[in-house]
């Protein structure tokens, strides 16, 4: 299954995640230039702004 990853201040699809053991990223919302901080923690996402 598909998980999305949105960004939380403006809500753009930033990425699909099909599964993740554990992973840290910093993603960058072309749409309101913040950087976001994405968690995947066994198959969960969270996401929060820097």
């Amino acid at each position: 299954m598909v998980k999305v990853v949105k960004c939380p201040v403006c809500a753009k699809r930033l990425m699909d995640m099909l599964s993740a053991k554990e992973a840290n990223l910093q993603i960058k919302c072309p749409k309101c230039k913040k950087v976001i901080s994405v968690s995947l923690i066994d198959n969960q996402i969270h996401g929060e702004a820097v």
